[in-house]
């Protein structure tokens, strides 16, 4: 309410508002009108997220925050989107009314409704009305829709929002399936492209598959991610080594999710994003850190630097997934499920390990933030204890060294002063300095790796991965380029064969920064592995220095070599 009345006031004075529309103000006083009338009408207006995630992106536009594209929406009908909140409140408050609203992607949205379908509508405006709660329609010119009684009804020109059904007896789910709304993807305005009946069917088989796994286990409280969820937003986002799920503080309970293939892991992103709709609610109510916004600290999840509070929203919603995991490991259909549950418990409880310690390494906590992280360590250290089987767990242990090689390669670089004393002791057969040269962090673009959904297909899919190796230029995943047959061979297990290939690799590409790291998995025990799991940076940059435009550079092996033999 606090921020409707501040893009009201703001709004009513704003030079390019109200355009063709009335004033913000009458908006508001029909929400105002509603609210009287239906106190729970009005409020589930205001928590709809997709309200949450307009109200802050207008906001910041009317306070010229945010920069104008040219291919922005007019400031005008963004802003007119309040007026589509009021009707909406107001068809569900059941009173009459009035109100002229903006005409936008080919037709009117009313926000938790559905969607006006408005096909050759060439007005800039449409009329919203309701007469005695019996004809309720929007009118654009020649146009006219007439709403139905029943407003989850689809007729024609109406469509409203679907709602997923997570099934069961004690903990049921139903959030909205939003394909319509322009905010319902917060990473950016949408135009709706409204799911056929086929994909609706399949969301909503994998949905109530995904919600009986989440019910039925008992280490994150089914009810309380049940009331984390209100909306999901499909979206298609290139998920080139993990499945890609994403959560906003600015618009509460909604999750934006790729298409699903596989329930436990479609359980799996609910749990995730849950906690951080969780988390972003109690940060909301009191704070559990002070500071800690600058992006310096490695995240065990992500490939950029994060901050502190990065961190902390990390710990939190990867702890629930590997509670998830951990519970699901027990009760996973077959064999092949079980050790996919065994490998991603592994990989996460190490991942959530890792940023618990550098929080409380670096993060000022506050009285409760100590007491909130206390709780989490406690949780995590029995789980730290349980034994995973040696396929997975080592599929998860190169995995969290791999990200750690490629982090350092691609954001810490090497003072160019002291790599000369290093190029100098190795060109004249020297042995390595006692003393690393110094790094800053400058964080850089980082290269796509297709080992992490190499190793998932291997577990997941024995039979599509052996297919994979025979046809590399066939991959199965969006967005990805055909994988090097060195990480095919490295997944397989192969590692004699991945260590020629990332050597060839290195002697064609010097600069490709998976291939050094690829280098570090694949070699065997000894000084060249230690300086590539240590301080690859530094291998990396004397490896840069020493490179002739004619002959090229050393042996990447025999340099690693050379360095880990320091004193």
């Amino acid at each position: 309410m606090l921020l409707l009345r501040a893009l009201t006031d703001l709004a009513s004075s704003h030079p390019r508002v109200p355009g063709p529309l009335p004033a913000p103000r009458e908006a508001w006083e029909l929400l105002i009108k509603a609210e009287r009338r239906s106190p729970s009408s009005a409020e589930q207006l205001l928590l709809h997220p997709q309200v949450g995630a307009w109200l802050s992106r207008c906001l910041r536009r009317l306070r010229g925050v945010e920069g104008e594209p040219a291919d922005e929406v007019p400031l005008w009908l963004e802003t007119g989107y309040l007026h589509t909140v009021a009707a909406s409140a107001a068809l569900l408050a059941g009173i009459d009314f009035r109100i002229a609203v903006g005409v936008r992607d080919g037709g009117v949205m009313l926000p938790a409704l559905g969607f006006v379908e408005l096909a050759g509508c060439d007005s800039p405006v449409a009329e919203i009305s309701a007469d005695g709660g019996c004809e309720r329609a929007v009118r654009a010119g020649s146009h006219t829709v007439s709403l139905p009684s029943d407003l989850t009804r689809d007729v024609k020109g109406w469509h409203p929002l679907r709602r997923l059904h997570g099934r069961h007896p004690v903990h049921p789910c139903s959030p909205y399936l939003d394909d319509l709304d322009p905010y319902r993807d917060f990473l950016r305005p949408t135009a709706p492209v409204r799911l056929s009946e086929p994909e609706a069917r399949r969301w909503q088989e994998h949905f109530d598959r995904a919600w009986g796994l989440v019910a039925r286990q008992g280490n994150v409280d089914p009810a309380g991610v049940a009331d984390c969820l209100i909306s999901v937003v499909p979206v298609r986002y290139p998920a080139r080594t993990e499945p890609f799920s994403a959560s906003s503080p600015e618009a509460y309970g909604c999750v934006l999710v790729n298409p699903p293939t596989d329930s436990a892991i479609l359980a799996a992103s609910l749990i995730h994003e849950a906690q951080h709709v969780k988390l972003s609610a109690l940060l909301d109510l009191v704070p559990l850190i002070h500071g800690g916004l600058e992006e310096i600290h490695y995240a065990p999840w992500r490939v950029d630097p994060r901050p502190l509070r990065g961190l902390l929203h990390g710990v939190y919603a990867f702890l629930g997934v590997t509670a998830f995991w951990q519970a699901h490991r027990h009760v996973a259909a077959d064999e092949t499920m079980r050790t996919v549950a065994e490998f991603e418990f592994a990989l996460r409880r190490s991942q959530t390990s890792h940023g618990l310690r550098t929080l409380r390494a670096h993060a000022e906590l506050t009285a409760l933030g100590d007491r909130f992280l206390r709780g989490l360590e406690e949780r995590l250290a029995v789980w730290l204890t349980e034994p995973v089987p040696e396929v997975p767990l080592r599929a998860a242990e190169d995995l969290n060294l791999d990200h750690q090689v490629l982090y350092r390669l691609h954001h810490l670089s090497v003072d160019p002063g002291r790599t000369g004393q290093w190029v100098r002791a190795w060109r004249m057969g020297r042995p390595a300095p006692d003393t690393l040269p110094t790094t800053v962090l400058r964080a850089s673009r980082t290269a796509v790796v297709a080992r992490p959904a190499l190793i998932r297909l291997r577990l997941r899919d024995p039979a599509g991965f052996a297919l994979l190796r025979e046809k590399p230029e066939e991959p199965p995943f969006d967005g990805m380029a055909a994988p090097l047959r060195a990480d095919l061979d490295w997944a397989a297990g192969d590692t004699a064969a991945a260590l020629r290939g990332y050597r060839d690799r290195l002697a064609e590409r010097p600069d490709d920064l998976p291939a050094w790291s690829g280098l570090a998995l694949t070699l065997p025990a000894g000084p060249a592995k230690d300086a590539l799991l240590d301080c690859p940076e530094v291998v990396l940059a004397v490896h840069r220095a020493l490179r002739a435009p004619v002959y090229g550079g050393p042996d990447p092996v025999a340099l690693a070599h050379w360095i880990g033999t320091r004193r």
